[in-house]
Protein backbone atom coordinates (compact mmCIF):
# COMPACT_ATOMS: atom_id res chain seq x y z
CA UNK A 1 0.00 0.00 0.00
CA UNK A 2 1.55 2.97 -0.74
CA UNK A 3 1.50 6.00 1.88
CA UNK A 4 -1.03 8.21 1.77
CA UNK A 5 0.40 9.72 4.67
CA UNK A 6 0.99 13.38 3.36
CA UNK A 7 5.01 14.53 4.95
CA UNK A 8 8.05 16.35 4.09
CA UNK A 9 10.14 14.17 2.14
CA UNK A 10 14.20 14.67 1.68
CA UNK A 11 14.51 16.24 -1.61
CA UNK A 12 18.72 15.36 -1.35
CA UNK A 13 19.50 13.71 -5.03
CA UNK A 14 21.84 11.67 -3.25
CA UNK A 15 18.88 9.30 -2.42
CA UNK A 16 17.22 7.23 -5.27
CA UNK A 17 13.67 7.63 -6.46
CA UNK A 18 12.65 4.14 -5.51
CA UNK A 19 14.48 4.88 -1.79
CA UNK A 20 12.16 7.43 -1.02
CA UNK A 21 9.33 5.85 -2.71
CA UNK A 22 10.69 3.32 -0.02
CA UNK A 23 10.63 5.55 2.31
CA UNK A 24 7.70 7.16 2.12
CA UNK A 25 5.85 3.16 2.07
CA UNK A 26 7.43 2.47 5.61
CA UNK A 27 6.88 5.56 7.03
CA UNK A 28 3.36 5.07 6.67
CA UNK A 29 3.16 1.28 8.01
CA UNK A 30 5.13 2.62 10.90
CA UNK A 31 2.72 5.90 11.51
CA UNK A 32 -0.25 3.58 11.63
CA UNK A 33 1.20 1.00 13.68
CA UNK A 34 0.93 -1.93 10.45
CA UNK A 35 4.45 -2.58 11.43
CA UNK A 36 4.23 -2.61 15.45
CA UNK A 37 6.46 -0.98 17.76
CA UNK A 38 9.97 -2.93 18.31
CA UNK A 39 9.33 -4.98 15.37
CA UNK A 40 12.12 -6.23 13.64
CA UNK A 41 12.82 -5.17 9.66
CA UNK A 42 14.66 -7.89 8.16
CA UNK A 43 16.74 -6.74 5.22
CA UNK A 44 15.97 -9.54 3.27
CA UNK A 45 12.24 -10.48 4.32
CA UNK A 46 11.36 -6.70 3.36
CA UNK A 47 13.45 -7.41 0.07
CA UNK A 48 11.43 -9.82 -0.97
CA UNK A 49 8.12 -8.38 0.08
CA UNK A 50 8.40 -5.54 -1.55
CA UNK A 51 10.10 -6.99 -4.37
CA UNK A 52 13.20 -4.38 -4.08
CA UNK A 53 16.67 -4.82 -4.22
CA UNK A 54 18.97 -3.97 -1.02
CA UNK A 55 20.81 -0.68 -2.09
CA UNK A 56 17.15 1.49 -1.98
CA UNK A 57 15.71 -0.18 0.84
CA UNK A 58 18.83 0.76 2.95
CA UNK A 59 19.02 4.32 2.12
CA UNK A 60 15.14 4.01 2.86
CA UNK A 61 16.28 2.69 6.55
CA UNK A 62 19.03 5.04 7.02
CA UNK A 63 16.14 7.79 6.84
CA UNK A 64 13.81 6.25 9.04
CA UNK A 65 16.79 6.22 11.47
CA UNK A 66 17.52 9.63 11.45
CA UNK A 67 13.96 10.43 11.57
CA UNK A 68 13.68 8.37 14.53
CA UNK A 69 11.29 6.04 13.43
CA UNK A 70 13.47 3.26 13.79
CA UNK A 71 16.23 1.87 15.67
CA UNK A 72 19.68 0.20 14.91
CA UNK A 73 21.78 -1.71 17.02
CA UNK A 74 24.78 -4.23 16.51
CA UNK A 75 24.12 -7.77 16.46
CA UNK A 76 20.61 -6.51 17.00
CA UNK A 77 19.50 -5.09 13.90
CA UNK A 78 16.97 -3.00 12.73
CA UNK A 79 13.75 -1.76 14.76
CA UNK A 80 10.99 0.03 14.60
CA UNK A 81 11.20 2.15 17.64
CA UNK A 82 9.67 1.97 20.42
CA UNK A 83 6.60 4.56 21.54
CA UNK A 84 6.77 5.04 25.69
CA UNK A 85 5.79 7.81 27.74
CA UNK A 86 8.85 9.48 28.17
CA UNK A 87 9.32 10.08 24.75
CA UNK A 88 5.67 11.34 24.09
CA UNK A 89 6.30 13.92 26.32
CA UNK A 90 9.63 14.60 24.67
CA UNK A 91 7.94 15.78 21.43
CA UNK A 92 5.07 17.26 22.79
CA UNK A 93 7.19 19.70 25.07
CA UNK A 94 8.89 20.39 22.14
CA UNK A 95 5.92 20.99 19.92
CA UNK A 96 3.73 23.34 22.38
CA UNK A 97 6.28 26.66 21.60
CA UNK A 98 7.01 25.60 18.32
CA UNK A 99 3.82 24.89 16.98
CA UNK A 100 2.46 27.92 18.81
CA UNK A 101 4.73 30.12 16.86
CA UNK A 102 4.54 28.76 14.13
CA UNK A 103 0.69 29.89 14.28
CA UNK A 104 1.96 33.42 15.61
CA UNK A 105 4.51 33.94 12.85
CA UNK A 106 2.21 33.08 9.97
CA UNK A 107 -0.43 35.68 11.26
CA UNK A 108 2.27 38.14 11.12
CA UNK A 109 2.34 37.73 7.53
CA UNK A 110 1.12 40.11 5.33
CA UNK A 111 1.28 37.44 2.70
CA UNK A 112 -1.12 35.12 4.32
CA UNK A 113 -4.14 35.28 2.52
CA UNK A 114 -3.04 32.23 0.78
CA UNK A 115 -2.00 30.30 3.10
CA UNK A 116 -5.48 30.42 5.01
CA UNK A 117 -6.59 29.24 1.80
CA UNK A 118 -5.10 26.36 2.30
CA UNK A 119 -5.67 26.02 5.89
CA UNK A 120 -9.48 26.43 5.55
CA UNK A 121 -9.11 23.92 2.66
CA UNK A 122 -7.83 20.92 5.16
CA UNK A 123 -10.43 22.19 7.98
CA UNK A 124 -13.27 21.51 5.35
CA UNK A 125 -11.59 18.04 4.97
CA UNK A 126 -11.21 17.57 8.63
CA UNK A 127 -15.24 18.66 8.87
CA UNK A 128 -16.62 16.22 6.38
CA UNK A 129 -14.40 13.31 7.84
CA UNK A 130 -15.64 13.81 11.46
CA UNK A 131 -19.53 14.40 9.70
CA UNK A 132 -18.48 10.97 8.31
CA UNK A 133 -17.34 9.64 11.38
CA UNK A 134 -14.40 8.76 9.25
CA UNK A 135 -11.71 9.37 12.03
CA UNK A 136 -8.21 8.35 10.02
CA UNK A 137 -9.66 10.63 7.25
CA UNK A 138 -10.06 13.24 9.81
CA UNK A 139 -6.09 12.82 10.57
CA UNK A 140 -4.88 12.67 7.16
CA UNK A 141 -6.76 16.13 6.68
CA UNK A 142 -5.25 17.69 10.13
CA UNK A 143 -1.68 16.05 9.10
CA UNK A 144 -1.95 18.02 5.80
CA UNK A 145 -3.33 21.45 7.76
CA UNK A 146 0.18 21.10 10.15
CA UNK A 147 2.28 20.34 7.53
CA UNK A 148 1.11 24.01 5.48
CA UNK A 149 1.10 25.66 8.71
CA UNK A 150 4.86 24.60 9.23
CA UNK A 151 5.74 25.42 5.37
CA UNK A 152 3.56 28.98 5.03
CA UNK A 153 4.97 30.31 8.65
CA UNK A 154 8.04 32.18 6.96
CA UNK A 155 10.74 31.25 9.47
CA UNK A 156 12.56 28.53 7.55
CA UNK A 157 14.40 27.52 10.68
CA UNK A 158 11.10 26.73 12.96
CA UNK A 159 9.96 24.99 9.47
CA UNK A 160 12.92 22.44 10.23
CA UNK A 161 12.90 22.21 13.79
CA UNK A 162 8.92 21.09 13.12
CA UNK A 163 10.10 18.57 10.61
CA UNK A 164 12.14 17.01 13.15
CA UNK A 165 9.54 16.53 15.29
CA UNK A 166 6.73 15.81 13.02
CA UNK A 167 7.49 12.06 11.87
CA UNK A 168 8.07 10.64 15.82
CA UNK A 169 4.83 12.47 16.71
CA UNK A 170 3.08 11.43 13.87
CA UNK A 171 2.52 7.72 15.21
CA UNK A 172 1.57 9.05 18.70
CA UNK A 173 -0.89 11.67 16.88
CA UNK A 174 -2.56 9.13 14.83
CA UNK A 175 -2.98 6.34 17.91
CA UNK A 176 -4.78 9.48 19.68
CA UNK A 177 -7.26 10.41 16.98
CA UNK A 178 -8.48 6.19 16.52
CA UNK A 179 -8.58 5.94 20.61
CA UNK A 180 -9.89 9.55 21.58
CA UNK A 181 -13.29 10.05 19.68
CA UNK A 182 -12.76 13.87 21.42
CA UNK A 183 -9.69 14.37 19.77
CA UNK A 184 -10.76 15.74 16.07
CA UNK A 185 -13.66 17.62 17.18
CA UNK A 186 -11.19 19.09 19.28
CA UNK A 187 -9.01 19.99 16.64
CA UNK A 188 -11.40 21.38 14.23
CA UNK A 189 -13.12 23.78 16.75
CA UNK A 190 -9.27 24.89 17.51
CA UNK A 191 -8.09 24.99 14.40
CA UNK A 192 -11.11 27.03 13.33
CA UNK A 193 -10.63 30.02 15.57
CA UNK A 194 -6.58 29.32 14.63
CA UNK A 195 -7.54 30.50 10.99
CA UNK A 196 -9.78 33.46 12.29
CA UNK A 197 -7.01 34.92 14.13
CA UNK A 198 -4.52 34.33 11.57
CA UNK A 199 -6.75 35.81 9.11
CA UNK A 200 -7.19 38.65 11.04
CA UNK A 201 -3.87 39.15 12.08
CA UNK A 202 -3.88 38.40 15.67
CA UNK A 203 -0.59 36.92 16.49
CA UNK A 204 -1.24 36.58 20.06
CA UNK A 205 -4.53 35.20 19.70
CA UNK A 206 -3.02 32.80 17.03
CA UNK A 207 -0.09 31.42 19.18
CA UNK A 208 -2.60 31.45 22.58
CA UNK A 209 -5.15 28.93 20.61
CA UNK A 210 -2.81 26.92 18.91
CA UNK A 211 -0.34 26.44 22.37
CA UNK A 212 -3.87 25.09 24.34
CA UNK A 213 -4.65 22.81 21.37
CA UNK A 214 -1.37 21.12 21.28
CA UNK A 215 -1.20 21.30 25.38
CA UNK A 216 -4.56 19.50 25.24
CA UNK A 217 -3.65 16.81 22.51
CA UNK A 218 -1.33 16.03 25.11
CA UNK A 219 -3.09 15.63 27.76
CA UNK A 220 -5.75 13.16 25.62
CA UNK A 221 -3.08 11.34 23.75
CA UNK A 222 -1.49 10.80 27.38
CA UNK A 223 -4.49 9.24 28.06
CA UNK A 224 -5.36 7.23 25.35
CA UNK A 225 -1.62 5.83 25.24
CA UNK A 226 -1.12 4.74 28.88
CA UNK A 227 -4.64 3.12 29.02
CA UNK A 228 -3.30 0.83 26.69
CA UNK A 229 -0.35 -0.34 28.50
CA UNK A 230 -0.17 -3.87 26.10
CA UNK A 231 -0.04 -1.68 23.22
CA UNK A 232 3.87 -1.93 23.19
CA UNK A 233 5.46 -5.37 22.53
CA UNK A 234 9.81 -4.26 22.25
CA UNK A 235 9.92 -8.08 21.40
CA UNK A 236 7.21 -7.78 18.54
CA UNK A 237 7.28 -9.84 15.42
CA UNK A 238 6.92 -7.99 12.16
CA UNK A 239 5.01 -10.86 10.12
CA UNK A 240 4.79 -9.67 6.45
CA UNK A 241 3.34 -12.50 5.18
CA UNK A 242 2.08 -15.91 6.19
CA UNK A 243 5.42 -17.80 5.21
CA UNK A 244 7.85 -15.53 6.77
CA UNK A 245 10.60 -17.32 9.00
CA UNK A 246 11.11 -16.86 12.53
CA UNK A 247 14.22 -15.83 13.65
CA UNK A 248 15.20 -14.37 17.31
CA UNK A 249 17.38 -10.76 17.49
CA UNK A 250 20.86 -11.01 16.43
CA UNK A 251 20.46 -14.17 13.99
CA UNK A 252 20.03 -12.57 10.53
CA UNK A 253 19.54 -14.35 7.31
CA UNK A 254 23.11 -14.61 5.46
CA UNK A 255 21.99 -14.27 2.20
CA UNK A 256 23.98 -12.53 -0.74
CA UNK A 257 24.08 -8.81 -1.32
Amino acid sequence: MASSLPGDGPEDPAFSPLALDMLALLENKIITREFAPGARLIEAELCEFFKISRTPLREALRLLEASGLVTRRPRYGVHVAPMTVENLDHLYSCRVPLESLAAATLAALPTRAAAVGRLANCLLRMEQAHAQRQPEAGFQANVELTRVLHRECGNPVLAGLLAQLSKPALRYRHWAYLEQVTMLPLAIRANRQMITAIRAGNAPRAEAIVRDLVLRAWTLTREAFIAHPKMLDNAARLQLHPGAPRRGPGRPRSTPH
